[in-house]
């Protein structure tokens, strides 16, 4: 069942190719074409990606700061679950 390598090469050289080559040329040439298109396109899109992200940024740190000066601006809710609740049933355990 061991085959010589020379001779499977050999075999291989013998053998008609399984497809045509025609053409071959023109496909990878329209790829690289295609290629460099994509990186011109992704280089002059570049700024207004900077831009988008810059915006998306404002926005959440600007959001993000109301929120948190609503939040200490208001005054503490009492709940049975919050923290600050001085008869919440967690501090009526402690015994203190």
């Amino acid at each position: 069942m061991r085959d010589d390598l020379d001779h499977l090469i050999s075999r291989l050289a013998d053998a008609r190719p399984d497809r045509s080559l025609d053409g071959f040329e023109h496909v990878v040439l329209q790829g690289v074409a295609r290629r460099r298109d994509d990186i011109q396109a992704a280089r002059a899109l570049a700024p207004i990606r900077v831009a988008s992200i810059g915006v998306a940024l404002a926005i959440g740190v600007t959001t993000g700061g109301m929120a948190a000066a609503s939040t200490l601006t208001q005054p503490p809710q009492i709940s049975p679950f919050s923290t600050v609740a001085h008869l919440a049933p967690s501090t009526l355990l402690e015994g203190e």
